[in-house]
């Protein structure tokens, strides 16, 4: 009878057990919800733009930040990629100084569009 009870039971927790999955957080997102909103960058190399999309902060980011591998978005396709990733309502500042440069017109009112249909605040910084 003990051995009868004890199956019973162990199959009991087995059971309560396997039914309390363990809590799964969503997957982070690459651009987060940010108090300062974000800064945007574009440089021209070539005949291609490049830009940079950076958490905001309180200090001017250096050449070298903004122009690293691993933040540098090769084109449009990939900025409009990183955009649709972005929490609705989150503040952009599209800022350009020293080497940097705004691209031409249809491509901004291109990332505009694409800001704004997305739900997010674009300020151009000119």
């Amino acid at each position: 009878m003990k051995a009868v009870n004890y199956l019973v039971f162990t199959i009991l927790v087995s059971f309560l057990l396997s039914s309390c999955g363990a809590a799964s957080a969503p997957p982070p997102t690459p651009f987060p919800e940010s108090m300062k909103g974000y800064e945007l960058y574009s440089w021209q190399d070539g005949d291609q733009w490049n830009f940079s999309l950076l958490v905001g902060t309180n200090r001017e980011k250096t050449l070298e930040e903004i122009k690293a591998a691993d933040t540098a978005l090769r084109g449009v396709d990939a900025l409009t990629a990183a955009l649709e990733q972005m929490p609705a309502g989150q503040y952009i500042t599209w800022s350009s100084r020293e080497t940097l440069s705004f691209p031409p017109e249809d491509i901004i009112e291109q990332v505009k569009q694409i800001s704004e249909d997305k739900g997010l605040i674009l300020n151009l910084a000119l």
